[in-house]
């Protein structure tokens, strides 16, 4: 099968993560903000992962090196802006990109500034290079609980625009995300849609909160599920989409091997998955880089191929018609 030619969903890509290393060189330079090299080739031995990687630690620290230039209305734009060429070029027909406006925020650059800069080059994007999108803003584990409820607000507040829900992101080891439970309950008032970064590297009780007393209808990686068959038979009956990223959990040490992702396991079990590139950039992967690997590692069949694909167009949080359409894309595969 051509992954590069087949249509694809994308639910689970950070901004952040997907920003070029190019444009982190040439923004660098503009703004006069300091980096390792101005060089792209130099440059990418600091913001890309490599096989030095053990830890989601070494992973994270790619991003200290770019998140000075966050905070300014070009980057958010350009960045947005040149997410919706890397993902037409991809063929992927929608996606879903999510960013913490909380940490591009400056003295002189708020939170809302960051929201509205990134929506422009998400409009401009989508017109020019005909792909769809919607944008999930990321309440933080770190945060304060004003903070994130803010977040919740501002998802509100743009929701015609193109915001389609929430998301926790964050070290989940050492923050609960219980204290942030007002934010989720207006969140859950206001009826938007969330996600919640769970089970990556921490308990499988953490996806147990974020589904059934968050209101979460879908989890970012959930790889601890494996462990807890009491919970899989739940949240599979209860229809979780769990956005899988098979590159980013190798990466980070989240699974020793590829071979021991629980990927296939959960397949077999009809969890509803889907398999998603997380931070194309530092990764430096495409989302056809993810199919083929899941193709090859877990001798994927075409019918379960499909199966991912509809599995994301039907957890997308676009509104009903949006659902629709993209699933319609998928029907007719092989």
């Amino acid at each position: 099968m051509n992954f590069k030619t087949l249509p694809k969903i994308d639910l689970h890509l950070h901004l952040d993560g997907a920003i070029r290393v190019a444009t982190i060189a040439a923004l660098g330079d503009e703004l006069g903000i300091k980096l390792p090299s101005y060089d792209p080739k130099e440059l990418a031995k600091h913001v890309q992962v490599n096989r030095d990687c053990r830890c989601l630690g070494d992973f994270l620290k790619r991003f200290e090196v770019f998140y000075p230039l966050l905070a300014f209305a070009r980057t958010q734009e350009r960045i947005a802006y040149e997410l919706c060429e890397d993902c037409a070029r991809d063929n992927v027909i929608y996606f879903e990109a999510r960013f913490a406006p909380a940490l591009c925020q400056s003295p002189m650059f708020t939170m809302e500034d960051a929201v509205l800069a990134a929506l422009e080059g998400f409009r401009r994007g989508q017109r020019d290079f005909g792909v769809r999108c919607g944008t999930i803003l990321c309440c933080y584990r770190s945060l304060s609980v004003p903070e994130n409820i803010e977040v919740v607000k501002l998802a509100h507040k743009y929701r015609d625009q193109g915001v389609v829900g929430i998301d926790l992101a964050g070290d989940e080891n050492h923050f609960s995300a219980m204290p942030h439970a007002e934010a989720f309950a207006l969140a859950r008032k206001l009826e938007i849609p969330i996600t919640i970064h769970a089970g990556e590297g921490g308990d499988s009780d953490h996806i147990r909160e974020a589904v059934f007393t968050h209101g979460a209808t879908r989890i970012g990686h959930g790889v601890s599920l494996q462990n807890d068959p009491e919970l899989l038979k739940a949240v599979r009956d209860r229809g979780t989409t769990f956005e899988i990223c098979l590159t980013s959990n190798l990466q980070t040490c989240t699974v020793p091997s590829i071979s021991a992702h629980p990927f296939r396991k959960f397949l077999d079990e009809q969890v509803r998955v889907t398999l998603n590139t997380d931070d194309p950039a530092i990764s430096n992967l495409t989302l056809t880089d993810e199919f083929a690997l899941a193709a090859r590692e877990f001798r994927l069949q075409p019918a379960e191929v499909r199966g991912l694909l509809l599995n994301a167009a039907h957890a997308a949080f676009g509104p009903a018609s949006l659902r629709h359409e993209l699933a319609g894309k998928f029907e007719h595969l092989p």
